[in-house]
Order: C-alpha cells, then sequence, then structure tokens
C-alpha cells in the first residue's frame, strides 16, 4: 500500500465497495502511518461488505485523522458497532427532539460516542421531566430547532415549577441541543444563547426530621421495613435516593461498617465508615439468598416517593406542621430531605464541612452553606444527633417483619 508524504502526515488512497478516495493520515512517523493505513483499509473492507457506503467515507476520514491508537479504537468500534446494528444511524433530515433524547437517556449515544457522551445514570426524573417537553417539542425536528420552541416549552410547564426544576427543564433543551451540535453534527450552530437558563435560586424553606421524630418513623410497625430501613439510611448517610437505590451488596463492608460507592452522580467514587446501627441494620434485613451483585434497595419503587415519604410519617404519627406545608415560602418534606436531615444535624452537632462532603458527593461549600442556617436552629434547640440505626428498629427487627426486606420479590409500597 504505496504512502504519500504530506505537510500533515501521508496520504493514502483507500478503496470501499464502489468508492475509492484518497484519505491523509496524520502521522509523521512512517511505519506508523503505514499499520494504520493497512488498519484503515480493512475497516474500509468491513464496511463495505456490510452496505454501509454512506458512512464509510466519513469514518475513515476520522480513523485516519485521529492521532492515537486509542482514540483509533474508539474508531474502530463505533465501526463494528454501526455494522452490527448495535449503534444507531442518525438521519438529521428526520431526527426529532424527542428521538434524539430518547436515544441520549438509553445509553445509545453513550456507546456511539463514548469519549464525549457520558452514561447516563440516574435517568427517572429526567424521563419524567422530558416527557413533559414531549408534549410540546418532541415533534419538532432538530435541524429545525428554534430558540422559539423552547421559549414555547418553557411557557407551557405548570406554574408551580419550583425555579430550580424549571431551571432542570431548560438544562435537557440545551443539553439536547448541545449533543445535537457536537458530536453528533446534527446542526451547524446552537439556537440556545448562553443565558436561555433560569436562574435556580430557590429561597423556599424546607424541612428535616429531628431526632425523635427520625424514631417515631423508624419504630412505626405499620411502615413496611424495607422502607424504614431505606429512609433511616438516608437520614444517616446522605446519599442521595438514585445512589442508594443502585448500590450492591458488594458494595457495603458489612463486618467494618464500611461503604463504597464508584457509580454516583458526579462520577467521583466515595468511601466511608457508616453512621452507628447502620452496618447491623442491613445485616439483619439481607436476604439470605441475596447474591453480592443483588440491589441491596433494588425493589423499592421510587414512584410517587415523596408522597409516599410523607404519607408514612403520619402514619408513624409526626404531624408538625412545617414539614407538611406548602406555601410561596415552604415546601413540603420530600424524601430528598433526608439528606438534607443528615447535612442539618451533621453539622449541628459538630461535623466538618470535610466530613460531611465525604458523603454526599458536594463539591463546593456554597451546597453546604445553605443548610448552615438550619444547623445553627438544631443546635440551638440542642437536638442532638439522630440514634444508631439498630437501636431504633430493635423493636420490630426483633419480633415478626411487617413487610418484605430490601430484597424482597413483592414489596408493599
Amino acid at each position: 500500500m504505496k504512502l504519500t508524504p504530506t505537510k500533515d502526515g501521508h496520504s493514502v488512497r483507500l478503496r470501499y465497495g464502489a468508492g475509492r478516495d484518497r484519505f491523509t493520515i496524520k502521522l509523521k512517523d512512517e511505519k506508523r502511518a503505514q499499520q494504520r493505513a493497512v488498519q484503515l483499509q480493512e475497516l474500509a473492507s468491513k464496511l463495505a461488505k456490510n452496505e454501509k457506503h454512506a458512512e464509510a467515507k466519513v469514518i475513515l476520514e476520522k480513523g485516519a485523522s485521529v492521532p492515537t491508537d486509542r482514540e483509533f479504537a474508539e474508531v474502530v468500534k463505533f465501526a463494528e458497532g454501526l455494522c452490527s446494528g448495535k449503534i444507531i444511524k442518525i438521519e438529521p433530515a428526520k431526527t426529532t427532539f424527542k428521538e434524539l433524547a430518547e436515544d441520549w437517556v438509553s445509553g445509545k449515544l453513550h456507546q456511539a460516542w463514548p469519549d464525549y457522551i457520558k452514561q447516563k445514570k440516574d435517568i427517572e426524573n429526567d424521563k419524567s421531566r422530558l416527557a413533559k417537553l414531549y408534549e410540546t417539542i418532541g415533534d419538532v425536528p432538530i435541524i429545525e430547532f428554534t430558540l422559539a420552541d423552547a421559549e414555547r416549552a418553557m411557557a407551557a410547564l405548570p406554574k408551580d415549577r419550583t425555579p430550580a426544576t424549571r431551571r432542570h427543564y431548560a438544562q435537557l433543551i440545551t443539553k439536547i441541543m448541545r449533543l445535537a451540535l457536537y458530536p453528533l453534527k446534527l446542526i451547524e450552530h446552537n439556537p440556545m444563547p448562553a443565558g436561555f437558563l433560569p436562574s435556580s435560586r430557590n429561597n423556599l424553606a424546607h424541612g428535616y426530621l429531628y431526632p425523635p421524630e427520625d424514631a417515631m418513623l423508624m419504630g412505626c410497625p405499620e411502615v413496611p421495613l424495607f422502607r424504614r430501613v431505606l429512609y433511616g439510611f438516608l437520614a444517616r448517610e446522605g446519599c442521595r435516593l438514585g445512589e442508594a437505590t443502585s448500590l450492591r451488596w458488594c458494595d457495603l463492608d458489612l463486618e467494618r461498617s464500611v461503604i463504597t460507592l464508584d457509580e454516583n452522580k458526579t462520577d467521583e467514587p466515595r468511601t466511608w465508615v457508616m453512621s452507628p446501627g447502620v452496618a447491623q441494620s442491613l445485616s439483619l434485613v439481607r436476604p439470605s439468598e441475596a447474591s453480592p451483585e443483588a440491589l441491596v434497595f433494588g425493589m423499592v419503587n421510587r414512584d410517587r416517593a415523596a408522597e409516599l415519604f410523607r404519607e408514612h410519617l403520619k402514619l408513624a404519627g409526626v404531624n408538625r406542621a412545617q414539614l407538611f406545608e406548602r406555601s410561596k415560602n415552604r415546601r413540603q418534606i420530600r424524601i430528598h430531605d433526608l439528606r438534607a436531615t443528615f447535612i442539618t444535624l451533621a453539622l449541628a452537632n459538630g461535623r466538618t464541612e470535610t466530613w460531611v462532603m465525604d458523603r454526599t458527593g458536594h463539591k463546593s461549600s456554597d451546597m453546604i452553606n445553605h443548610y448552615r442556617r438550619q444547623a445553627r436552629q438544631a443546635s440551638e434547640l440542642n437536638l442532638g444527633p439522630l440514634q444508631p440505626l439498630n437501636i431504633v428498629l430493635a423493636a420490630t427487627l426483633g419480633g415478626p417483619r411487617s413487610g418484605p426486606n430490601p430484597g424482597s420479590e413483592n414489596p408493599t409500597p
């Protein structure tokens, strides 16, 4: 295979089916360029054999231009996926906002462009928000999408959505359009201006559980056991709900009370020692047949999580008005506020910001500062910390179980 030196590297003529073109391999070293040329011809033959004639030239140009073997391997991986049918072929003129968004949340775009598109982890909230956006802009072709379409979608949102939630919707729109621009190259410019995202500033007061209220919830036999274990875990470890429901038993060292959270929202692995009584409680409810790869809270249904949490609080006799009040200045307590409970009580009882961030995964002091006013209040009230989980669960764990354990096949919500 003859190479022609060029100012950028070496040029080679390749045949792909009925097509034949010259490609510039951007490698100065002739030996490496020769190896790449052979690999490109093999790739061209595979694409032609699988009748990927329309895509072949673009893929070969990409394979010739990348400077490293690792990047070339990604090109080969994409081509093989295209040939096997595992990777989607995106038609710019036909792809709608909904179709592109569905390919993103399903992981298809990550498979096609792993270097540029991360695998979505906790997608349930995004799915429900996208479903709302689809009602307005789902059928709009990506190449025809304008700022007016985005504004129309935002205007159609329910008026009671908080600023933070409205910002989440806007972020989804801008994310899809950024992907359309690159790496998909479906559009030549992004119609979303830099100032499109609304402010997420939210001054609504939100609640947290007092330790006696936590003890009431943990000790209520009418609340299914696996739900109480989940609530107690979240309030004592500070995880997000999505992180907790993705935990596997192999992520927990119950003997040493250590938790390792490799898969999380921020993609930064976290490891810490669990709070007193958490490991013992999880040991008691772990099904004897559970494999190391089984999900700890895998059977927890996240639908209506906030509403169900409030129902369980009332069932346990927790009736503090501020937890259930909804007004222009306050929102009702949610299951996510068990994370706020963790942070508030940790700060109130002398834990450092670093200690808290090691467990919650927050990346900035600004995020922790949101909880300092509540922490001062908790300190002034002399609330103290939450009791060890095994202690507040002791009465029900020692007797007949009021509900299935976290590994149950048929949990009761």
